[in-house]
Formats: structure tokens, sequence, C-alpha cells
């Protein structure tokens, strides 16, 4: 299966997953800092729905400041919209190819991965993409600095995953599922406690 196909699916199924959320679920503060539920949702339409050129010009009026960038996009888009429009806009762009400037193919595909688990992992209920998907991420992941300093959270240990055929590195042992791995090597706090390996309490304090 290609890329854009498994990025496809899993927006359909994140869409659904969704709709099983309560209004006050909506509201939760979401494991990335100042968003609730409702912010990340929103911020997920971003890349397959709003153009290039429209990003890039946003990108310019912040002064090249990321974080402010996508603040913006945000409160725009959670104030003009409902949690049933979002959910909607997410499933009807689900095909969407649309890459911002500067992302390529494996970080959309890594982005649905970490934002969605931002989201089931503060409501607290599962929401799993297949396996193959998360070590997809892993091997992205794994060389990328900037945004996510993962490169060098995990710089002198070795990391394997419990549940495929991947590892990376040498040093001491952290250990986990695929998905906490990714969650983990993006300082997702939530998935630390389900690590093992003499490796975890130093990864966690980068």
């Amino acid at each position: 299966m290609d890329t854009w196909t498994r990025i496809k699916n899993g927006r359909e199924a994140f869409a659904d997953y969704l709709t099983t959320l309560s209004e006050d679920d909506w509201k939760m503060q979401s494991l990335c800092d100042d968003w609730t539920v409702k912010d990340v949702a929103a911020h997920m339409l971003v890349i397959p729905t709003i153009p290039k050129a429209k990003v890039f010009g946003a990108f310019l009026r912040s002064g090249f400041n990321l974080d402010k960038m996508n603040a913006q996009f945000v409160a725009r888009l959670t104030e003009s919209m409902s949690t049933n429009d979002i959910v909607t806009a997410l499933r009807a762009s689900a095909a969407s190819q649309t890459m911002p400037p500067g992302l390529k193919l494996p970080g959309v595909f890594t982005e649905l991965s970490i934002h969605a688990a931002d989201i089931s992992e503060a409501v607290g209920t599962t929401f799993d993409l297949p396996v193959d998907d998360y070590v997809a991420g892993l091997v992205h992941l794994k060389d990328v600095q900037p945004v996510f300093g993962c490169k060098q959270r995990i710089a002198g240990l070795k990391l394997e995953a419990t549940d495929a055929e991947w590892s990376t590195g040498t040093g001491p042992l952290v250990s986990g599922s695929a998905k906490d791995l990714v969650l983990a090597m993006t300082a997702r706090p939530s998935a630390f406690a389900r690590l093992t390996g003499d490796g975890v309490a130093t990864m966690q304090s980068r």
C-alpha cells in the first residue's frame, strides 16, 4: 500500500474516532501545550485543506515563527467551525495530497500519527493506526531534529519495538510498542511509563 493511501485510510479512521467524543472530550486539554482536543483536531486540517501558497504567506507574516503561525490558523479554524464541521472537513479532505512548504511526505504521515495520539491519549480512549504506520514514523523521526528534537533525544540509546521488527541505535535500551516509541521520541510524556529499559530515564530527561 502506498503512503498516500495509508494517510487517507488513517485520516478517515481518525474522523470516525472523533465522532465518538463527547462535548466535554472536545474541551479537554490535549497532549499539546495550550491546545484543547478541538484545537488539535482543527490543526490537523491545515495540511490537507490550506493551499501551500496561503501557508507560506502566513509563515512570512508570522516572522517565520512556526508556533505563531500554527496558533493563528488554529484560532481562526476553531472560531469558525463546530466540532461536526471539523470532523466533516477531515473526512472530506482525507485523500488530499497537499503538503505545506518544507514538509515532505514522511512528515505528513507522521503528523497524523502524532496528533491523533495527542487527542486519544488525552481523552483516554484508544485510537490505533496499523503497526506498520508507526514503524514508518520511527524510520522518519529517528533522524529528525527540527521541531521535534528526536535525533538528539535518542542519541546514544538503542530503541527497540516489541511489536515489530524495528530497532535503531546502540547503548542503553529503550523498549516498547512502535506507537509508544513514536510518542516518546516526540516527547509525549504519557508514553514513558509504558516503556522499559535502562535508557528510558535518559530519554525522558531530554
